[in-house]
């Protein structure tokens, strides 16, 4: 058996050898059994599911959140005369509609989906008519939503994995600790799967952490990783304006060619500038967590971590972004106590609450039409209740589980409502503060990763994962640098804890709570945008307004922090034309209705703040 594996791998895919767990796990697939797999980034986990799907009859269905990935895949198959092709929005409806046709007409080895695509009833109706004999699912921690990137789209797999005939399933992701192994296993419904989990250590990677409490201090370290490492790297921070800010500061200091990536980039900006990141040998991406997943590029020599991420999943597959080609790469995580706000406040942001989780079921049930049906889509729910997208599709994913809402045409734009009850309300709220209270320990638990200076950290990371093989590869952190130096190890302040009970304010970089125009202050410093800035402090947009007007003629934030040049230039113009700010009434009746009174009052707060520092 072994021998022909082998052979048909040099046939088709031209490559001498199996890694190690690759062919373990082909053939537990090729056995019939469902499959747990769990290697580390860049071990080779697609080509169980290509190797498997080129080698047996029927079609394998990829199901995958990393479109960028997908073409590049399918080109590298299409290459090796491997009939393959994704389905996914980047795709014209009507290219989209021939490939569907091929699909049933069985014309293809491989289909790559995005988890969305599993809410178009067409799709899925196609699917029944397709031979699927393979199930792969990519990335599968984001089915867990107790993993580090939980993605409410993937708990629609496990019903059409039913749908389907329950075909043979391999699921495969890079980080996942046992708890999270569990829950995709429950998730997809696989009984009595077989596990392969070939380790975590990734010997190539030295591992440090630097306290850095202040901006000049972490600058300090990215000046001195720029100065001893050469090569491409990636360079993580926690918001959109210190992504910009760096950028600027390193283009300006070294010259370098520097690349800003976040999610509020429009997608073709953020597909042009993977592009030139990934053709350039010495480029800097600096970048929030939303770059990364199927990023293929073996030769990033540093990854930089600016803020400490929420948890070490997180932090381990960012990390694990560097060296990929097997050489030696640096890991290198800059701590300061403040830095676990910011994913203070995401955890208390991640789910809608129980006032928000009514808004959005009455949005829908409010807009139900004769035939029973509520024509809108995520999209639409995000602008109708004013949430943060983040809620309204954990939202959706809430009562579609508890069975209050059901899809019920293609495209994900139809929603039938039941009705909505206490106990559902009751159950959905006590799981979200269960998720809540384990992602809280999961923070400490990075804290104190970056905190330790007394134990070798590439230990920490492996045996998080349930990995307690012992790390033989020198240097592989920090502390085992030193140690080996005979040098002494620093003593990493410990963060400050919070102190409850002083009213409605967030804590500060002191650890103390601070007053709640101040706790605004401190969001838009971070680059959030004023709707996320509402999400966070669970405030309405009239009393952010009304905080950020109060921030502006104190000059402690500027007004493009708040208001859109466009829309600044339009107010302006209203506020010449009547004269004066006494009332805003009059330049509101000179203004489109979408205007609000908050955003008037701002840009009045910025007239006055100039006419008193030019008088």
């Amino acid at each position: 058996m072994s021998t022909q594996l082998i052979s048909l791998l040099r046939q088709h895919f031209g490559i001498p050898s199996f890694r190690t767990g690759q062919q373990e796990a082909i053939e537990s697939v090729l056995a019939g059994k469902d499959t747990l797999v769990v290697m580390p980034t860049g071990s080779g986990k697609s080509l169980i599911y290509q190797y498997t799907a080129v080698v047996t009859d029927g079609l394998a269905l990829v199901i995958s959140p990393l479109i960028a990935l997908m073409k590049d895949q399918v080109d590298s198959l299409q290459r090796r005369g491997i009939a393959a092709t994704f389905i996914n929005s980047t795709v014209a409806h009507e290219e989209q509609l021939r490939r569907i046709q091929k699909m049933i007409d069985q014309q293809y080895r491989l289909v790559y989906i995005a988890p969305e695509r599993l809410q178009n009833a067409r799709f899925i109706e196609a699917l029944k008519q397709t031979e699927v004999t393979l199930l792969a699912v990519d990335e599968a921690h984001c089915i867990s939503q107790w993993g580090h990137d939980f993605r409410p789209d993937y708990l629609n797999i496990g019903k059409m994995r039913g749908l389907l005939g329950n075909p043979v399933t391999v699921a495969l992701t890079a980080t996942a600790t046992p708890l999270v192994q569990d829950d995709i296993l429950q998730q997809l419904r696989l009984k009595k799967p077989q596990r392969i989990v070939t380790g975590f250590s990734r010997p190539n990677l030295v591992f440090h952490s630097r306290y850095t409490p202040d901006t000049p201090s972490k600058m300090a370290v990215i000046r001195k990783v720029l100065g001893t490492v050469k090569g491409a790297g990636i360079v993580y921070v926690g918001t959109r304006r210190e992504a910009d800010e760096l950028n600027l500061t390193l283009e300006s200091e070294f010259g370098v060619p520097s690349f800003v990536y976040h999610g509020g980039m429009d997608k073709k900006e953020r597909e042009n500038v993977q592009e030139v990141f990934l053709r350039n040998p010495n480029a800097i991406m600096i970048a929030t967590n939303a770059f990364g997943m199927g990023v293929d590029r073996p030769d990033v020599r540093f990854v930089v971590h600016y803020n400490v991420p929420g948890t070490i999943e997180a932090y381990y597959q960012e990390a694990g972004r560097a060296g990929r080609d097997g050489k030696l790469a640096q890991c290198m995580l800059l701590y300061a106590p403040q830095d676990r706000n910011l994913q203070e406040w995401f955890i208390e942001n991640d789910a809608p609450s129980q006032n928000e989780l009514t808004n959005l079921y009455q949005a829908i049930a409010s807009r139900v039409q004769d035939d029973g049906i509520a024509k809108l889509d995520a999209d639409a729910l995000t602008r109708i209740t004013r949430l943060f997208e983040v809620k309204v599709r954990v939202g959706l994913a809430q009562l579609e589980r508890g069975g209050i809402i059901e899809h019920v045409t293609e495209g994900g734009l139809g929603y039938k409502t039941n009705t909505l009850t206490t106990e559902f309300m009751k159950a959905t709220q006590l799981e979200v503060q269960e998720r809540r209270t384990l992602k809280r320990k999961q923070l400490e638990m990075m804290i104190t990763f970056a905190e330790t200076s007394t134990r070798c950290r590439q230990s920490m990371l492996v045996g998080h994962f349930g990995d307690l093989s012992e790390i033989n590869n020198k240097p592989c952190c920090d502390y085992c640098i030193r140690t080996a130096r005979g040098e002494a190890h620093p003593d990493i302040p410990k963060a400050m804890g919070r102190r409850r009970g002083v009213g409605a304010g967030i804590a500060g970089a002191d650890g103390v709570i601070i007053d709640t125009v101040s706790a605004t202050e401190l969001l838009f410093k971070a680059g959030l945008p004023l709707r996320e800035v509402c999400v966070r402090r669970g405030l309405g947009s009239s009393t952010i307004y009304q905080h950020a007007a109060q921030l502006i003629t104190e000059g402690r934030i500027m007004l493009n922090q708040v208001i859109a040049t466009e829309l600044e230039s339009q107010i302006r113009i209203a506020i010449v034309s009547v004269g004066t700010v006494e009332k805003l009434a009059p330049i509101k009746n000179l203004l489109p209705d979408t205007i609000e009174y908050g955003q008037i009052r701002c840009v009045v707060a910025m007239v006055t703040r100039e006419k008193l520092s030019s008088s």
